[in-house]
């Protein structure tokens, strides 16, 4: 049998793996596996320092022809800064999956976190210790990449005032599946610049046609990473100073670029918003 791996990616800056395989009837152990990438990424929040958030576990469903089945759950027991997520991507773990499996559930069990605003740290309620993605219905043929975006704009809810503020987490996964494996998806990442000066904590985005497909910050530098796309074109637009609990929609961007993936990382683009 042809073994390949799903790898549960999160984007940090450490670097680890973690095993995990599903147990399945025996009559499916012959079958063909393919590989799916799952990657962890935040919907950018410019009004807090950090948020950290302790991860326990992992744990998903599928089904085959019908019949559900629960995968094994794996243990990650570790807390994640999900502002620091954009722009780097790291393998947690692996989990085997026949070829003909549909994912239906994504679970990600959460223990505490806390958030940090003008370099004070505060509690954070939690609303649920369950993050449960339900009717996924991603089916997995020949494999790809599933992109859990974490929406902290949706998932953070702040009462009263900086000094004493009542923090509530209901956390917001949204999952994005890019069919086919990495081989053929290209890595897009540049930088943005006023004049000569980094900007920092901009909103960068990447659409197709029509669709905003992923959101994310600069860092100190003013560089961003938007992942990775197969070949085709895209428009890359760049907000800064904005209020991101309102919709983009209500924002002219500052900048806007249009690229062309044509099989090979792009990484040297640069946007300079006193251009336009």
């Amino acid at each position: 049998m042809r073994k390949v791996s799903y790898l549960l990616v999160a984007l940090l800056i450490l670097s680890f793996a973690l095993v995990g395989c599903v147990n399945t009837q025996e009559e499916l152990k012959t079958e063909e596996t393919s590989t799916v990438k799952v990657l962890l990424t935040d919907m950018p929040l410019n009004t807090i320092d950090k948020l950290d958030v302790y991860i326990e576990s992992f744990g998903y469903k599928y089904s085959i022809n019908g019949t559900s089945y629960d995968g094994t759950p794996v243990e990650i027991n570790k807390a994640y800064d999900i502002l620091s997520l954009a722009g780097t991507e790291t393998s947690l773990f692996s989990i085997e999956l026949p070829a003909s499996a549909v994912l239906s559930q994504i679970t990600l069990t959460v223990k505490d976190a806390t958030v940090t605003i003008n370099d004070q740290e505060y509690p954070v309620e939690l609303k649920l210790n369950e993050i449960k993605i339900q009717n996924v219905d991603i089916e997995i043929g020949e494999g790809g990449e599933l992109v859990l975006d974490f929406d902290v704009v949706r998932s953070l809810h702040v009462q009263g005032n900086l000094t004493s503020p009542e923090i509530l987490l209901s956390p917001v996964l949204k999952p994005t599946y890019r069919r086919g494996l990495a081989d053929n998806h290209y890595l897009i990442k540049g930088e943005v610049v006023n004049g000569t000066d980094p900007v920092s904590m901009a909103v960068v985005t990447i659409s197709d046609d029509s669709t905003i497909l992923r959101a994310t910050l600069t860092d100190d530098n003013g560089v961003f990473c938007l992942g990775k796309y197969e070949d085709g074109n895209y428009t890359i637009e760049v907000y800064s100073n904005i209020d991101v609990t309102k919709d983009l929609s209500e924002y002219t961007p500052d900048a806007t670029e249009k690229i062309t993936v044509s099989g090979e990382d792009i990484t040297n683009i640069k946007i300079d918003i006193s251009n336009q």
